[in-house]
């Protein structure tokens, strides 16, 4: 029976500046609804990169997949880049993202939490998702 993914990802960055400017702010949110069947048993999920203050940009890698009793396993991976523009190729930070989003429509939620690691290592990203797990009416 075809399984439906759907919720919110949140994303909220700081670039973090010295003073006396101000720290610059990012937000972005975005749907996720995507279907998992015979067919289609792992989806990749697109979450439009967050870009901000000229300098950081958060990416979020995810893929869904059914797995036992149809729950649905979201694996991935969240970077955070800083250097001096916003297509900067220097990571600062990653985490893996494994998390199972149980069927019936409870929802699931998973903060990841990432920090500038280098020289004045203030930027910093919070990223929420939420999904729930139902099964898709025809």
């Amino acid at each position: 029976m075809a399984r439906r993914v759907a919720g919110t990802v949140i994303i909220d960055g700081t670039d973090d500046e010295n003073w006396p400017w101000s720290d610059q702010h990012g937000h972005w949110e975005q749907g996720v609804d995507t279907v998992l069947d015979v067919g289609q048993p792992v989806s990749v999920i697109s979450v439009t990169p967050l870009r901000w203050g000229g300098e950081c940009r958060v990416e979020l890698d995810l893929t869904a997949q059914v797995v036992q009793e149809n729950a649905v396993q979201i694996l991935g991976e969240a970077r955070l880049y800083e250097g001096t523009t916003e297509d900067s190729d220097d990571l600062e930070d990653q985490q893996q993202v494994s998390f199972t989003v149980p069927k019936g429509g409870v929802p699931a939620r998973r903060q990841i939490n990432l920090r500038n690691s280098g020289l004045g290592g203030g930027d910093h990203a919070e990223i929420l998702i939420m999904l729930t797990n139902s099964i898709m009416e025809e």
